[in-house]
């Protein structure tokens, strides 16, 4: 297991973020084969990059209990998943 790491604290919550993160192989090429699926019919404005599918996958791990939960500890959230949501509508 890898260390604790802290986050950065930023006051744009819909900021972009890059994290290195250390996986093992298999859940990499799992990854690539997800992304392969997800592109294989998808014309050009609906294909999807690595880091769009992780994205997209963490958010579904996020119930509106937890925004509700974390907007009490960081103000700001649900207007960050909001906008979010907005974006991902566009």
């Amino acid at each position: 297991m890898s260390k604790m790491s802290m986050f950065p604290v930023t006051a744009n919550l819909n900021r972009r973020e890059t994290l290195e993160i250390e996986l093992p192989g298999f859940l990499v090429r799992a990854l690539q084969e997800r992304v392969r699926e997800a592109n294989e019919s998808a014309d050009d404005e609906e294909r999807v990059d690595l880091n769009h599918l992780i994205e997209v996958q963490l958010a579904e791990c996020v119930t509106i209990a937890d925004v509700a939960r974390l907007e009490r500890e960081v103000p700001g959230m649900s207007v960050a998943v909001s906008r979010w949501l907005a974006a991902m509508n566009e």
